[in-house]
């Protein structure tokens, strides 16, 4: 069972958002709780978002697309922004917080929430690497299909990662994961 911290209305936390039309974008974000909705399995927390940890051009690539949950028992809908309206992360935090707040409220499970920015920081990380692994290891299986004569077919999942090693190699030397383990992990 996962083991997860639970927080009180009006407390401050790091969370990230996901989306109920692109689950795989997750923003990171600080809130403020609102309300919560107790679930033996996983609480949910309605929060306020304060601060954005992503830049504009990020933002207004996904953000504005995304359907979030807003109210805990009602169906998930996009906010009732549009992105041209905002030059900088700094003025989309000033709007969500504005005298109609409650419109831009959103819904966050508490597996997603952390009590500092520190803690945010290392379950994002967690969570990408998975993702961006779970993607490569994709792309090692498609491009080395016997069939795929592509400009980027290989010939073998060892010939992928002989190019994974030569343009990543430097990345995993500054990290505690070992590049050949890492690769091996992917299957």
């Amino acid at each position: 069972m996962k083991t997860h911290r639970i927080f009180n209305k009006g407390q401050n936390v790091y969370c990230l958002l996901a989306s109920h039309t692109n689950p795989n974008i997750l923003l990171p974000v600080k809130g403020k709780i609102l309300d919560s909705k107790w679930d033996p399995v996983n609480p949910l927390y309605q929060i306020r978002i304060v601060k954005f940890y992503d830049n504009m051009r990020f933002l207004k690539q996904h953000f504005f697309d995304m359907n979030f949950r807003h109210m805990f028992e009602n169906r998930a809908r996009k906010m009732i922004l549009k992105a041209e309206d905002f030059k900088t992360a700094n003025a989309l935090e000033k709007r969500l917080n504005e005298k109609d707040r409650e419109r831009f409220y959103v819904v966050v499970e508490s597996v997603m929430c952390t009590k500092t920015k520190v803690g945010l920081s290392e379950l994002f990380e967690k969570v990408q690497l998975y993702m961006i692994s779970k993607n490569l290891k994709e792309v090692r299986e498609i491009s080395a299909r016997p069939f795929f004569k592509g400009p980027l077919s290989i010939d073998s999942v060892r010939e992928f990662d002989a190019r994974y090693k030569k343009g990543w190699a430097d990345k995993f030397e500054k990290g505690n994961l070992n590049i050949d383990k890492y690769l091996n992990s992917l299957g």
